[in-house]
């Protein structure tokens, strides 16, 4: 049904039809709030591309894979080795989906001498699925991977007729660099391209003094609260409720003092003292970003 190699990097052609499975795969994904594969991205580590194949339209194996798009790339993963764990990025072409193409590449990736072992060093697999989406579950139920980090997209409602009411008091507010930090490893990396962008807004920093927490915020300078804000809490380890609170507080009346109208957050989702103060604060949960690992140890 389908066939694949790896590469160390991609012919002129093979980018081309990369970038084409990419055009039709973004703005499907988009929609529902999905990350996907951004070959051209900064590699971390050793980069490795593999690209999925399926015959042409006449020799496939049923009618209905036939009335699919007769097209050579129908799926696409990148691998970044660092220190032995190959941070994943996977797409199917759309029409491709729920066709068994996913599982059916995993399988042959472990069981064939050509898969992951083909990968020198490459001692386990690390994959975000954002929205949690349902077929990543599925595929972690499937080959034995456990949930080892996950985040939580939040949104606030901010002013209108039932404002955010306190003062701006006396906190620290500094410029700040929207790509010097994240705030899980490599959640930054695997992104949707929409959350990407209100990321990009992070114009300034917060802190309290004597406070070790920071509260990343920016909006967008174009159009004033029309567009999402954003705000994200960077815990140094061993703040209290009452710091993290005040802090999350001020970075909110900030915003909606700047004419922001929807504030979106991003908060360590097993991270019970941060979530429990996301709470207090009407920070409410709109998705969930989770990262699997598989060990191909065994």
């Amino acid at each position: 049904m389908i066939t694949w190699a790896w590469h160390r990097s991609l012919t002129e052609q093979d980018a081309a039809e990369v970038a084409d499975l990419l055009a039709e795969a973004v703005p499907y994904d988009e929609e529902a709030g999905f990350s996907t594969a951004r070959p051209d991205a900064e590699p971390v580590g050793e980069l490795h591309h593999l690209l999925v194949s399926m015959p042409p339209v006449g020799s496939r194996e049923s009618p209905d894979l036939d009335a699919l798009p007769d097209v050579r790339v129908v799926a696409y993963l990148r691998l970044d080795l660092v220190d032995g764990v190959g941070r994943v990025q996977f797409v199917v072409r759309p029409p491709f989906r729920s066709r068994g193409v996913g599982t059916l590449l995993v399988e042959q990736l472990e069981a064939e001498a050509e898969g992951w072992r083909a990968i020198a060093g490459l001692r386990a697999l690390e994959v975000w699925a954002h929205g949690s989406h349902p077929a990543a579950d599925r595929m972690r139920m499937r080959f034995g991977g456990e949930t080892t980090e996950a985040v939580f997209r939040t949104l606030r409602m901010l002013g209108g007729s039932r404002p955010l009411v306190g003062n701006v008091n006396d906190v620290r507010r500094t410029p700040a660099d929207a790509d010097s930090w994240d705030l899980v490893p490599g959640h930054r990396d695997a992104m949707s391209p929409s959350d990407l962008t209100v990321l990009s807004r992070t114009a300034e920093e917060l802190t309290l003094d004597g406070g070790s927490a920071r509260a990343m915020i920016g909006a967008s300078t174009d159009s004033p609260g029309a567009e999402l804000a954003t705000l994200t809490l960077l815990r140094g380890g061993d703040e209290e409720r009452t710091e993290l609170a005040t802090l999350i507080r001020q970075a909110l009346l900030i915003l909606q003092g700047a004419g922001v109208r929807m504030v979106q957050s991003h908060v360590p989702a097993l991270d019970d003292l941060a979530v429990s103060v996301a709470r207090e604060l009407d920070l409410v949960h709109d998705q969930t970003d989770v990262r699997y690992e598989l060990d191909l140890s065994h």
